[in-house]
């Protein structure tokens, strides 16, 4: 059985990481686009909480990015997007967390952040997060250019999305990821050439355009 839909919005970045999960295992699916400012009934049926991404497959339904990509690795083995040992497994979704726990919430704080001392609050904030990022790319550079060696896993796809809207932090906030972070970039810029990646990603004016609202404070 592989008849896997996946219910996403071209905006969503949570929706992002299952698309790359889906594509970096070459697993054929079916993408449907869910209007996020008008969401139809039926698909409250699918996941009443009302979010993207949503994954079904015959009868059998999830939803949460995460909780998807982990199914996803599972279900189809190769390539596997975790490493082989337990430790290492472990390693990955600790840094896994820290892009729900860290990242994500120092990234809408600054592009929501209206006033100017919350928003220098908030740059400092995202300057520690980059500096921890870059200091464990780093320790890990001999295994590969990825979190976890030569292969992209779910590591990679839990923080990328984030990065390819980068752009919104640099045109409503004037933050530029630094030059120093240099082991931080070249991993973007690896995860840039990637197939999936370049199929699934989205230009930086469509970004800007989508999240005015968000830096305007209006959401």
């Amino acid at each position: 059985m592989n008849n896997i839909e996946l219910f996403s919005a071209r905006v969503c970045p949570f929706a992002h990481r299952s698309r790359l999960a889906l594509m970096e295992k070459k697993l054929s699916f079916s993408l449907v686009d869910i209007d996020l400012h008008n969401k139809p009934d039926w698909f409250l049926k699918i996941n009443p909480i009302g979010s993207v991404p949503a994954l079904r497959q015959g009868d059998f339904l999830l939803h949460e990015s995460l909780v998807i990509n982990e199914y996803v690795n599972e279900y189809c083995a190769e390539p596997p997007l975790l490493p082989g040992t337990v430790q290492k497994r472990a390693e990955a979704r600790q840094w896994i967390n820290y892009a729900n726990a860290s990242l994500v919430p120092a990234f809408y704080r600054l592009l929501k952040a209206q006033d100017e001392e919350k928003q220098n609050r908030s740059r400092a904030e995202m300057g520690r997060v980059l500096e921890t990022l870059d200091n464990e790319l780093q320790r890990c550079k001999d295994e590969g250019p990825y979190w976890n060696g030569k292969q992209a896993g779910l590591t990679d796809i839990a923080f990328y999305p984030w990065f390819e809207r980068w752009p919104l932090l640099e045109h409503y906030r004037g933050l530029k990821i630094p030059d120093q972070f240099h082991f931080l970039r070249g991993w973007i810029e690896q995860m840039q050439q990637r197939e999936a990646v370049q199929s699934g990603g989205e230009p930086a004016e469509y970004y800007i355009e989508q999240y005015a609202a968000y830096a305007a404070g209006k959401k």
